[in-house]
């Protein structure tokens, strides 16, 4: 067998390291081409599947504003259906044959209304059920939506702070009994970053003081029924310190995220009671008793109790809030139906409370009345789904006279936020 010379030995290595490193760098390249394709594909996948989930949570909004349509339908058709519903409860309790179920037909004869927004939830599978049209075809189980409803006229109106006496009076209260836990005084009494130190009643204050339109400070006085006094300082106070510099607005809130920027309030405080408070309905709405809010329920009792704000005898008892809600439930027998103040007020009186006259009229037309069963500005909370990726919007819609035209279709959008 004939041996090579060490040339061609030696020409033979470096041609096999050649293929060598070709073969190599080809697999590189190769390896690379196919990661950036994968990523590319997942790329095109992810703002295929937001597309997707956009459009979801988009089609849960338009929905939710159909139901709030035919929400304001059925309240204007003015309890016509309410007193069939009475009629055949009180038929039902006459077939029971107990006076506990005579007495809930004469208490919510004629009074029901159906809370649409309430019972109808707004999820892509229950809409399909009830549309008849069963899963959509090419649609996939990893894509969705659902939607939330949220009545903002339950809240605490913080821009009616600057309103007249007859809504600033009891949203005050709210404010101020929604806050009052001693737990929460790690929130209040201390000094900012910028050394200011407001309590309970003074953020109280300097949120009337960002909407109302004088530059001067107010303060709490004596008199419960009109509780603001102008004051004598500078309402820029808490707002010339530190490097950012502002001044109040001196208008009213464009959106909840506002409330950042108003002294003595910050993410722990919003943490707290965000939820609580709403700056969309209008200056002159009214507050809905028809809330399931326990909390919300005892503050609503409290302002309605005469005189109001002071806790009577029964408010005391440990056991108020579970015979409160029992005697709702009793007005109401199905959570997604409406009472009225009245009856409200007549459920208080029955407890024993001390309840002051005006909310005990059967037609209540005293403009000094805070209080409503009906709501026309709502929260809509969408999230629509597609494969792994989920994109929720806030919308918020009014009915009410800021609405115009659309007031009688869908409603007037006044915040839309995407996430």
């Amino acid at each position: 067998m004939p041996t090579l010379r060490p040339k061609a030995r030696s020409e033979r290595g470096a041609a096999l390291l050649l293929v060598l490193m070709v073969v190599a760098i080809v697999t590189v390249l190769a390896t690379e081409l196919a990661y950036d394709t994968r990523v590319s594909l997942q790329i095109a996948a992810n703002a295929r599947d937001e597309l997707r989930a956009t459009a979801q949570a988009q089609a849960a909004v338009a929905i939710s504003r159909l139901v709030l349509h035919f929400q304001q339908r059925l309240d204007q058709a003015g309890g016509a259906a309410g007193q069939a519903l009475a009629g055949l409860t009180g038929q039902a309790g006459g077939q029971a044959g107990g006076q506990q179920a005579g007495g809930l037909g004469a208490l919510t004869q004629g009074s029901f209304s159906f809370r649409l927004w309430d019972a109808i939830p707004v999820e892509d599978s229950v809409i399909a059920m009830l549309l008849g049209t069963g899963p959509r075809a090419g649609s996939s189980p990893d894509q969705g939506f659902h939607a939330t409803i949220v009545d903002e006229e339950r809240k605490v109106n913080v821009s009616q702070l600057a309103g007249l006496n007859t809504v600033a009076a009891p949203q005050l209260q709210r404010f101020l009994l929604a806050v009052r836990d001693p737990g929460y005084d790690v929130l209040f009494d201390r000094e900012d970053e910028f050394g200011n130190r407001l309590g309970r009643r003074d953020v109280a204050a300097a949120l009337r003081d960002w909407v109302d339109e004088d530059p001067t400070t107010s303060v709490l006085g004596a008199n419960p029924m009109a509780p603001f006094q102008n004051g004598f300082g500078d309402e820029n106070q808490y707002y010339d310190r530190g490097d950012d510099r502002y001044r109040a607005k001196n208008a009213r809130f464009d959106s909840i995220d506002e409330l950042y920027l108003v002294a003595g309030i910050g993410d722990a405080f919003m943490g707290a009671f965000g939820d609580h408070l709403t700056v969309y309905p209008d200056v002159n709405a009214t507050i809905n008793v028809n809330t399931t809010d326990p909390e919300q329920i005892l503050v609503n009792a409290l302002l309605m109790s005469d005189p109001p704000g002071v806790p009577q005898v029964p408010l005391l008892d440990p056991l108020f809030s579970q015979k409160l809600e029992m005697a709702l439930r009793l007005a109401r027998p199905l959570p997604f139906m409406t009472i009225t103040v009245q009856q409200f007020a007549t459920v208080l009186q029955a407890l024993g409370i001390k309840v002051q006259q005006l909310y005990l009229q059967a037609q209540n037309t005293d403009t000094r009345s805070p209080f409503g069963n009906k709501s026309s500005t709502f929260t809509i909370r969408a999230t629509g789904r597609a494969g792994g990726v989920e994109k929720t919007i806030d919308a918020v819609v009014t009915m009410d006279d800021r609405a115009g035209p659309l007031q009688g279709d869908l409603g007037r959008l006044l915040h839309w936020r995407e996430d």
